[in-house]
């Protein structure tokens, strides 16, 4: 649609916003908003969470209707979300906008072997090359992404299936146009969820596993270094971090790298998930 000639759509939209605003202290709030998106492009499901550098993700809401889909929003919400491009591009510096997932996603990212005893499975007609198991197949998906207080991320994903063509390039520009709006109402919603105290907060597999990674063969200060890297520390937040210059922590990543017989981020987060998958950790049944 085109926001500049279709006013009707607009004055649903707008509505339907107002009342998500008013209303953003309730249950529905989520719903309300998920709907006032749908009025001006139109999607088959959503699915909405917020990430924080500790822990998983918070649920906002979603549509899905049935056992299987409820399953493998669990599982996400449980694990595999840390293979999920929109997680790993906010560990990275994600800022809000409108994305297609292919596009945050990096070469061949989810290609590899080691990925296949996680309750992940990979399909050659996905955009990703996998998806979590039971999550519905052949979607194309677009990532509202929201920046929140305390460093979070909302996250509002819609699916349409692909081969229906998916989302066109005028979809993403009417999305990227309302972007701020959505994300005003958006925060307004985060703020009145309740949320646990950061010492309530459930363990993610991340912080399970850095306990050990590294430990033998990387020094103290380089496990330090490498964890943060983990979580999606640039090189100026490490040096401030550990109070070191920012030449110390090249040195310190290059020692790392060659330590561990690595070239590259994504190769440590690489061996991070092979660590993940010898302690067993989110590793599922094979299906």
């Amino acid at each position: 649609m085109d926001l500049h000639s279709d006013s009707g759509a607009v004055a649903v939209f707008s509505a339907r916003l107002a009342r998500a605003l008013d209303r953003c202290d309730r249950a529905d709030a989520p719903q309300l908003l998920f709907e006032a998106i749908r009025s001006i492009v139109p999607f088959e499901f959503v699915m909405s969470v917020a990430y924080r550098r500790e822990g998983p993700p918070d649920h906002i809401g979603d549509t899905f209707d049935d056992p299987t889909t409820r399953r493998a929003m669990d599982l996400y919400l449980d694990g595999t979300y840390i293979l999920n491009p929109v997680y790993n591009a906010y560990l990275a510096g994600l800022k809000a906008g409108v994305y297609r997932l292919r596009d945050l996603a990096p070469d061949n990212y989810f290609s590899s072997d080691h990925y296949s005893r996680f309750k992940v499975r990979q399909y050659s007609d996905e955009e990703l090359g996998y998806r979590t198991w039971g999550w519905p197949a052949g979607r194309e998906e677009v990532v509202i992404a929201i920046e929140l207080p305390e460093a979070e991320l909302g996250e509002i994903s819609l699916y349409r299936l692909a081969s229906r063509g998916g989302f066109s390039d005028q979809d993403c520009a009417v999305l990227s146009a309302v972007e701020p709006l959505v994300g005003s109402v958006f925060r307004a919603i985060w703020r009145h969820r309740p949320r646990p105290a950061r010492n309530e907060r459930r363990i993610s597999p991340l912080d399970h596993l850095l306990v050990d990674f590294g430990k033998g063969t990387l020094s103290p200060r380089e496990c330090e270094v490498a964890h943060m890297i983990l979580k999606g520390h640039s090189g100026d937040s490490i040096a401030r971090n550990l109070g070191i210059s920012i030449t110390t922590v090249k040195t310190h990543r290059q020692n790392l790298y060659a330590k561990l017989g690595l070239a590259t981020q994504q190769e440590l987060f690489s061996l991070f998930i092979r660590s993940l998958q010898e302690k067993d950790v989110l590793a599922g049944d094979r299906m």
